[in-house]
């Protein structure tokens, strides 16, 4: 749970108050409080992304991220910031966090979910692992909703049970 004040406080600064509706945590957005509850560390290496801006309050959580190997952006050397990140996405970059803290993220054996077609090839071990460990709550009907988007409370409910 270290550094989960400052992440709750960065998310409160990065995403807009929502009345009745959560809207979606961007993909920066989730690197920003991920680089943030791991401690904020510096990056050693060049921002790899073009459409990274070397002003842009989370940049320096991009290159945290990039030299942790926890990203690799989307393609073409973009990192596509604003993009709400999905679930299948959020859970490779913790499971790669895991990993490079020396967490065990063998595969758990769980129950197969009832959408297990729709979680990407390059991205089932790592949903299912989120999954199986408490960090990612299922959604209703057995499912895992892999294109589905994370929201705030969601994203301080997973960085609430992580722990490394």
């Amino acid at each position: 749970m270290r550094q989960l004040i400052p992440a709750l406080l960065l998310l409160t600064l990065l995403v807009p108050a929502a009345a009745a509706v959560e809207v979606p945590i961007t993909r920066a957005q989730f690197v920003s409080a991920l680089w943030t509850w791991a401690g904020a560390l510096p990056s050693t290496g060049e921002q790899p992304f073009s459409d990274v801006p070397e002003d842009a309050p989370w940049e320096p959580a991009v290159c945290w991220a990039y030299d942790q190997g926890l990203v690799q952006g989307t393609g073409g050397l973009l990192f596509t910031p604003d993009r709400p990140i999905t679930r299948e996405e959020a859970a490779i970059l913790l499971r790669r966090y895991a990993a490079s803290a020396g967490q065990d993220v063998s595969f758990p054996e769980i129950a197969r979910c009832n959408d297990y077609e729709d979680i990407s090839p390059w991205a089932d071990d790592s949903l299912y692992w989120a999954a199986g460990t408490g960090l990612m709550d299922w959604s209703e009907g057995g499912r895992l909703d892999p294109q589905g988007t994370l929201t705030q409370t969601q994203l301080t409910t997973i960085l609430t049970r992580f722990s490394i």
